[in-house]
């Protein structure tokens, strides 16, 4: 499996875990210039944009170690052009950045809300 796949994989688990919790999905892998976005779902009123991220061991993540603060700025840089290409007001909607980390066999799932 290509590391293509395999996060395809891993953004599809996240995904249904999140659908579970009622968030619903807007679209997957938005992509514009240099920044990306895993998914991007709805919470009720907000709007959330998550990361996604997979490691083999069972060590739960620590979001200081995962997202650098460049890819952080990239992805809510990525988050405004998506509003923004979709006629939404930043300034009139919620807005929220999440972590979703998946680690191990079993997969275990760390969903941390508003983590950047």
């Amino acid at each position: 499996m290509s590391s293509k796949e395999a996060g395809n994989c891993f953004e599809t688990i996240a995904c249904e875990y999140l659908e579970q919790k009622e968030l619903k999905l807007v679209t997957r892998n938005y992509r514009v210039n240099d920044g990306e976005v895993d998914l991007i779902m709805k919470d009720g009123q907000y709007w959330v944009f998550i990361e996604v991220k997979y490691r083999q061991n069972d060590r739960m993540y620590d979001i200081r170690e995962v997202l650098e603060p460049e890819q952080k700025k990239r992805i809510k840089r990525t988050a405004k052009l998506f509003l923004h290409q979709h006629k939404i007001s930043e300034f009139e909607v919620r807005i929220r950045f999440d972590f979703v980390g998946i680690t191990g066999t079993p997969f275990q799932i760390e969903w941390l809300q508003d983590a950047f």
